[in-house]
Order: structure tokens, then sequence, then C-alpha cells
């Protein structure tokens, strides 16, 4: 008999003997196995010898396939194979089909590492400003099980890592790090890599808190004279500065570089790709606001106008680990960059300001939704001139403040 695998001989009962006997013939033939129903050697033009296994399932469709070359499975251990799948075969299963499926799936399987490295380049990466803090933070969170399987993650896994980071009195840390994870989770679950979401239903830590620090006439003038080379890094102190001047984000103001300004128009335009709702921004530098960033362009031999000591550019971050690690020296109850923020947008609407015109310098937008859906259609203009006469009249009044210091105010001290 002659077909795919060449012409099929006499059975006899293999032995090792008489398997090494076998010799290459002008076409390929199969020795089949009398101890064994359907194994048998398969020898090849060029000498090979490989186990050939032909079986029938229960619903009668015959199928053949090889159990690997004769130098690597032994006589015993295709006689073992066949005989395992054949008795899958009688009860309706194909175990060569179930195997190696199940190796595809292994090999599509996902370690958390990897689908990290997933998340922070098909998700994060370009479409958030805090890209790169997020996907740290993942790191650290999931070290600890950074080779398991993503699909095997289970809610004790995350409960555990998240409960050691609350034990140790981080409770706003284990909210946030718990947030990300569960943001990951969701994603990867719409990606198909895993089929559940271990973080869905996981209590919350801390619920956080609205700040509503907001600093007095005093504290300007102390921190202002605070913000200096001989307590922080001028980079810092002029960023810190800039953000009190502005009213921008602090990783707006780390980020600026020289091709974003405008010295003969004395405006600053903040690009789409760094701001948090994707949209550029225009604002006109004013009085001390413009003294600071003429300085640091005359000054900086890079684009970006605030670098590290190692050249890379500020982030918000590292404004913000800074404060920390100052906040015995500081001259005025602890206070983050984001509350100089919420001290400008205040401030300003309380020199008489509309909320319109402090929203569009913040770069919010104000009013119902009827208005929003206006501004993001149709209206189509910076407001330029009004946002300079509100800066000015900010800038005014600070001027006024920092020059009204008293000895009550230079001798504020640190609230515990």
């Amino acid at each position: 008999m002659s077909g795919g695998s060449g012409k099929t001989l006499q059975a006899k009962s293999l032995t090792q003997l008489t398997i090494r006997a076998l010799k290459a013939e002008p076409r390929p033939y199969r020795l089949p196995d009398a101890k064994c129903a359907g194994l048998a050697i398969r020898v090849a033009v060029n000498g090979s010898k490989t186990w050939d296994f032909s079986f029938r399932l229960k619903h009668g469709k015959v199928r053949r396939i090889s159990l690997g070359n004769i130098e690597l499975v032994s006589l015993e251990e295709a006689r073992l194979r066949a005989h395992d799948v054949r008795k899958a075969a009688r009860e309706g299963r194909d175990l060569p089909a179930e195997e190696f499926q199940k190796q595809i799936e292994s090999q599509r399987r996902i370690s958390v590492t990897a689908l990290i490295d997933e998340y922070a380049k098909r998700r994060l990466a370009g479409r958030l400003r805090t890209a790169h803090e997020i996907e740290l933070r993942l790191r650290r969170s999931l070290k600890k099980v950074g080779k398991f399987a993503a699909a095997d993650l289970q809610r004790r896994d995350i409960r555990d890592i998240l409960n050691a980071v609350a034990d140790a009195g981080h409770l706003r840390e284990a909210e946030q790090r718990r947030q990300v994870i569960g943001t990951m989770l969701r994603w990867a679950r719409g990606q198909d890599y895993i089929a559940t979401n271990p973080a869905e239903g996981l209590t919350s830590y801390s619920p956080g808190s609205v700040r509503d620090r907001v600093l007095t006439q005093e504290e300007i003038a102390c921190l202002w004279d605070w913000l200096t080379p001989t307590n922080l890094p001028a980079h810092h102190a002029s960023i810190l500065k800039l953000q009190l001047l502005l009213g921008a984000r602090c990783g707006e103001i780390c980020g600026m570089r020289k091709e974003e300004f405008d010295l003969d128009e004395s405006v600053w335009t903040l690009p789409a790709n760094r701001s948090k709702n994707a949209k550029s921004r225009s604002l006109p530098l004013i009085g001390l606001a413009k003294e600071i960033v003429l300085e640091r362009l005359s000054v900086s031999g890079a684009a970006g106008l605030f670098l590290s000591e190692f050249g890379s550019t500020l982030r918000s971050v590292n404004v913000g680990n800074l404060l920390v690690k100052r906040r015995a020296d500081m001259p005025i109850p602890h206070f983050t960059s984001h509350d100089l923020r919420r001290t400008t947008a205040t401030r300003m609407i309380e020199l008489g300001i509309s909320i319109e015109t402090v929203a569009a310098i913040l770069g919010h937008q104000s009013g119902g939704a009827e208005t929003r859906t206006l501004v993001r259609h149709y209206v189509k203009t910076e407001r330029l001139p009004e946002k300079a006469r509100a800066l000015s009249a900010w800038d005014d009044y600070l001027r006024t403040v920092l020059g009204g210091k008293t000895e009550k105010v230079v001798a504020l001290k640190r609230a515990s």
C-alpha cells in the first residue's frame, strides 16, 4: 500500500534492533508496529526515521500525526503517547489538537510586565500628559508580580500589594495605585489580553479631598522672598514664581521651550501636545513673568528653559518632590505647586476679573453645556487683549503685595 508517506510494509513487532536495521530506499516507506495499532516508523529517502501515528476519532474521522524523530522519542515513549491519543479519541477528544490550542493560548499569554509595556506604548504615550508618572507607578506597584501571566492575576494579589502600601501609612498612594492598576486592567480586558478585570470591585483606600489651600497676601510675599537659589535650585524657584504669575500648571511651565515664545508680541503659546486638554493656549507675557522668561531665555543654552542637572527637562514630579524634601525649611504652612495655581485663580476673581477670562487664562472652560459647546466648536479666539488686561492687573497686585512686606510678614512661621 502506498500513500503520502510512501509504501506501507507488513507490520512487525518493533524493537530497537529492528528500527536501527531499517535502511533508506529510493522512496519513503512505513513499517507499522504490530504491538501498537496505528503506530509506525516512517523512513525518508535521506534515511531519517520518524514516528507516524494514525487514529480514528469517535465520529469516524481518521487523523495522522507525527510523534517525533526516533532520536528524540524512544519506542516505549512512542507507544505510550499513541496509547494516550487513542484513549482520548475513543472519548471523542482530539488530544493533539487540544494540546496545540493550549500551546497557542500559552504563547499569547502576556506577562504583567509585558502588559505594562503594551499599555505604555499603545495607550499612554502621546495621549496623556502624566504618561511617564503613570507608567512608573504601575511598574513600582506590580514589580512583585511582573513575571505572572496577566490572565492569572487575582484580586487577592492586587489587594495584598495595595494593603502593604496602606499599612505603611500611605493611604493616598494606595488609592492612586488602585486607580492606575484598575484603569490599565480595564484597557487590557478591552484589548482581549485578559478575560476578566481582577481589580474590579476593589474598595477605595482614600476618597481623597478637594484641596482648598489659597495663599494669603502675607504668605505670597513671604514665599516669594524665600524662592531664591539659596533655598531652592534656581530653575525650581523660577518655575514656582511663573506658576503664581501665569496660573499655569507646574508641568506646563517645566516644559517651556524657546520655540513657544513670540518675543515680538510678548506671547507664550502652550502647544496642544503639552496641554492637559490637548488644546493650545496663548498667554501674554506681562511684567514679572516676562522678566523671568527673558532671563531664562538669555542664559539657557538648550531648547528647554528648565533642565535638571543631568540635562533632562524638569517635570512637575521633580518640583513636587523637592517641596516635600524642603517642607521643614518653608517659611509658610505646607503648600503644593497646584495651590499656587488655585491662589492665582482665586485672587484674580477677587480683583474683579471675570470668571470667563480667568478660565481662559488657566485653560478651563466656564459656563453651561451650551456655552462650552459654543467655545469648543465655534469660538476660535485666544482673547489675548482680555488676558493681557487681566494679567497686567494681577502683576500690579503682586507687585503691591511683594512691595508691602512688614515685620509681621517676614516673621510668619511655619505651622505644623
